[in-house]
């Protein structure tokens, strides 16, 4: 026994008694059952013996051990003996981390993107500039993975210089414009989407508006309107209304996307109503020569299953009956919300803009063609002066806290020996600026052992809930020294929950939490499930369903949070988010329209929580087949808090077999033959089988599907037309717990699983701890997560809640 943990309470439940009685027979140096031992723990380190402590108390809380067919101690017992080592675990790590529970670490990709975006007001991508983050824990926040090399301070550098030039203004404030355009002249469409040779029968103008009658086979833009060449004269964000209807004698409406030419990015999937024109907006940065595509969505789809026919005749006739009409299409902007812009005026403030051609003839410029420009460059009267003040301020802002004028003069000392050189003042403060940017102030949140310090608090509390640096309101309060004080914290974290910003926190977690980051790193098989395509068969993914299918989980989490509804009900809900065409793929009752709204269940449903929901269901297998053993452990690790140990390294692989000669289950039956095996399969299939009941798409089975055994498949209701897979054996997802507890499917599944509710919200704290402070949480931090989950408990396990307990922690507010 480490000489760290002490006799707990009388002779009887001593850990070393208890351990003797109930473990050594299965654990000792002769046995050790899945190659765990307990005998040797006092010849362990103490970091590497708090480990296995940590094994102990998960399997025993779990009430996995001791096995259900040997003596089992008293509960009393078993509950003493936990509390005993969870306090021991706890002193234990205190002494062990003299300098605080995290590292250092830097600012990751996306930090470092979001931090310059809100410094310097630009929506210059900055992420694929810089290299790839690396990954531990499950989340791209954890310090150890966020190493430095030479590469990224280059990378750094020219992703500062970048950043600052986007910031700068060259010129007078641009005019907002707006302008509508019409389809009154079928002539002034020359060059858009109705001359392509390939789009000729399909668009037309009619009665003074734009017609889809088929969906294009080149996307193009819908029309040339001098948009691209308003953007490229003056890029930025500008704001688009569009007004759309479905002409369609049955009175159904169609869909339709919006994306950019250039970037490729959606703008979003919207509704085109059938009784009269309806307005939607949307806005986005569009940089120069960039413009939009407005693409019918699944209209050739919609137009076989009215059974309106083809859209134009042999002959050559217009086209007739369903339509996806456009009215007109209005633009707006550049929209600027102050002039200069933000960001130019934290890098020169008031400083007075003048030609560089005003310039002495002797001034070294950052270009040699502006000579003799009428562009525009600060130009101050007092450059020491102006560059001390100017410094302070952005200084502050980057180094997310107070700055002393000792920390001020190497700066200026680099802008000083620029213009001294006869540079002018803008080249001369970019070089200071483009320096701090590179600097471990800003590529680093630095934090001294023990309590955090308010602007230490308040930058993990922004990275956390905006994965951005603090804003001026929580500065202001780090400023005044306030944000320790735990009304204050709650109160600025409430202030910051409500913020759209927050959005970004929600993202960012769920995509490395729930691993929805992985939801395009495998692609269904087309043969075996050509539902998630546009056509039978085609490489084109259905863009509505895979949009719908992220936003379900994101907008449901966010639900949860926003209403302090009980994080139990990630496991098991009566309702989820859905629109048409999600409703559609679950083969749930229909729902109007493609935004997507908070729909209740069907009492019988086998859907509700996430781990019924496609984006979690797609993630968890491999695009042709599922497997038990994926998604049992990723049950096991991301919700239940009880990750399996990793394979032996000589553990053979279970290949999919899409052919359908064996079922899975026929392919795991091996493992329960090797003890080995069978100990940790024991613990991870039986959430896997629960989830069999889901194809690798999300889409609930009775059997699953094979490329050469089986019933031949004839007509796919989705689409039409013949499909090549066939139909095999019969889904089994029926299983048992450790305790012999037995369940017939999902629904039955979920039901146990939330008999574990302390489990689970203690999983969901741990991640969110691991996730804001870059630091994974370890045996010693039980007994504060287990205070986290109490307080959560006492108000039906809410998510804000669970999350303020996270905030108000030692393991938040303290390095």
């Amino acid at each position: 026994m480490p000489a760290w943990l002490p006799a707990l309470g009388s002779p009887e439940t001593k850990p070393r008694e208890f351990l003797e009685a109930h473990c050594y027979d299965c654990h000792d140096a002769d046995t050790q059952k899945g190659k765990f031992r307990m005998d040797n723990l006092a010849a362990l380190d103490p970091a590497e013996a708090a480990k296995k402590w940590g094994r102990i108390l998960s399997r025993l809380e779990a009430g996995e051990m001791p096995p259900p067919k040997k003596p089992r101690p008293p509960q009393s017992q078993v509950a003493e003996v936990l509390s005993g080592i969870k306090v021991t675990l706890a002193a234990e790590a205190k002494a062990r981390r003299g300098d605080g529970r995290t590292r250092i670490r830097r600012l990751n990709r996306l930090e470092y993107e979001n931090t310059v975006r809100d410094l310097l007001g630009i929506t210059t991508p900055l992420q694929d500039l810089l290299p790839e983050d690396d990954t531990a824990d499950g989340f791209d926040t954890a310090s150890a993975a966020l190493s430095i090399s030479p590469v990224h301070i280059q990378r750094y550098m020219e992703a500062a210089e970048t950043a600052l030039q986007a910031a700068l203004v060259r010129g007078a404030r641009p005019e907002v414009v707006t302008r509508k355009f019409t389809f009154s002249d079928e002539k002034e469409q020359k060059g858009g989407a109705l001359s392509h040779p390939n789009n000729k029968l399909m668009i037309h103008v009619r009665d003074g508006s734009l017609h889809f009658f088929s969906e294009p086979h080149i996307e193009v833009p819908i029309q040339s309107f001098q948009f691209a060449e308003m953007t490229k004269a003056s890029p930025g964000r500008y704001r688009l209304r569009v007004s759309a209807f479905t002409h369609d004698a049955q009175g159904r409406s169609l869909a339709f996307a919006m994306k950019t030419t250039r970037s490729k990015k959606l703008l979003g999937y919207f509704d085109a109503p059938a009784d009269q024109p309806g307005v939607v907006e949307a806005e986005h940065w569009f940089g120069p020569g960039d413009t939009v595509i407005i693409a019918p969505y699944l209209l050739n789809k919609a137009r076989r299953e009215r059974k309106l026919g083809q859209y134009a005749a042999k002959d050559g006739t217009p086209p007739q009956g369903l339509a996806l009409g456009i009215e007109w299409i209005e633009v707006e902007g550049p929209l600027q919300d102050t002039w200069p812009p933000v960001g130019h005026q934290r890098l020169f403030g008031d400083v007075e803009l003048k030609p560089f051609k005003s310039l002495p003839k002797d001034t070294v410029l950052p270009l040699q063609p502006l000579r003799y420009s009428e562009k525009l460059t600060p130009v101050s009267g007092n450059p020491e002066a102006d560059a001390r003040r100017l410094l302070t301020g952005f200084l502050a802002r980057a180094f997310r806290r107070p700055v002393t004028a000792e920390e001020v003069a190497p700066y200026l000392a680099i802008a000083a020996r620029h213009w001294e050189q006869k540079e002018c003042f803008e080249s001369a403060m970019l070089e200071a600026y483009q320096t701090a940017l590179c600097s471990p102030d800003f590529l680093f949140l630095v934090e001294e052992p023990g309590p955090l310090s308010n602007h230490a608090l308040a930058s993990r509390l922004a990275y956390f809930l905006t994965r951005s640096a603090p804003d001026d309101a929580l500065r202001a309060v780090a400023d005044r020294g306030e944000l320790r004080k735990p009304e204050v914290l709650r109160r600025e974290t409430e202030r910051l929950l409500t913020s759209p910003r927050s959005q970004a926190f929600v993202n960012d977690f769920l995509d490395h939490w729930l691993h929805l980051r992985d939801l395009d790193a495998t692609m269904p098989d087309k043969e075996l499930f050509p539902e998630y395509y546009e056509i039978v068969y085609s490489s084109k993914v259905d863009g509505l369903l895979r949009e719908s299918i992220a936003s379900e989980t994101r907008l449901f989490f966010t639900d949860l949070l926003k209403t302090d509804g009980s994080l139990l009900q990630l496991i098991d809900s009566d309702f989820t988010y859905l629109n048409s065409r999600l409703a559609e793929f679950y083969g749930l009752p229909a729902v109007d329209g493609v935004q997507m709204r908070r729909t209740a269940l069907p009492a019988d449903s086998v859907r509700g929580g996430v781990l019924t929901q496609a984006s979690v269901l797609k993630v968890t297998a491999n695009g042709s087949r599922t497997s038990p053993v994926l998604r049992g452990a990723w049950v096991l690790d991301n919700i239940i808090g009880r990750p399996p140990p990793p394979p032996p390294p000589n553990v053979g692989a279970i290949e999919p077999d899409t052919r359908g000669s064996t079922t899975i289950r026929e392919q795991l039956a091996k493992h329960q033959n090797s003890e080995t095996c069978a100990s940790c399969h024991r613990q991870i299939d039986p959430p896997g089988f629960a989830l069999e009941a889901f194809d690798p798409v999300g889409q609930w089975r009775e059997a699953y599907r094979t490329t050469e055994t089986g019933t031949e498949v004839k007509v796919l209701n989705v689409e039409g037309g013949k499909v090549k897979y066939r139909i095999g054996a019969a889904v089994d997802a029926s299983g048992s717990l450790l305790d012999d507890s037995r369940f017939g499917g999902p629904k039955e599944f979920k039901k146990l699983a939330l008999r574990q509710s302390d489990a689970v919200a203690r999983c969901i704290a741990a991640k969110l701890v691991t996730f804001s402070t870059g630091h994974h949480t370890e045996p010693g931090d039980i007994l504060a997560l287990d205070a986290i989950v109490a307080s959560a408990k006492k108000n039906h396990y809410g998510l804000r809640t669970l999350l303020h307990g996270v905030i108000q922690s030692e393991l938040f507010t303290s390095k």
